[in-house]
């Protein structure tokens, strides 16, 4: 199972962590992983000021963490991250698990 956790302080996502496989299909045929893999590193991938954050990505896991403030159009970023991530989580509960805390 992916297991997520996002984390809001003062009204921002301050910390996202994604651990795990969704074991959903045989390796390389997991549409669950592929999807959590393509909304995240697409979000990631937009974030404007990305010497703000400590970013880790490695098999099995992506973290995210705010180091610095962190401004409007990145916040929006991360926002629409977890609602990617969400909307998954909606028709693949069985292999995708999202905690929100301070939300």
């Amino acid at each position: 199972m992916i297991k997520i956790t996002a984390t809001r302080e003062n009204g921002k996502i301050i910390n996202l962590t994604v651990i795990g496989h969704a074991n959903s299909a045989p390796e390389g045929k997991d549409l669950v992983c592929a999807a959590v893999t393509a909304v995240a590193i697409g979000g990631l991938n937009n974030l404007k000021n990305v010497k703000n954050f400590k970013i880790e990505i490695k098999e099995g896991l992506i973290s995210v963490e705010a180091i610095e403030e962190i401004i409007e159009h990145d916040e929006i970023v991360m926002e629409t991250l977890i609602c990617g991530l969400k909307t998954i989580e909606e028709e693949n509960g069985d292999f995708i698990s999202i905690k929100k805390e301070n939300f």
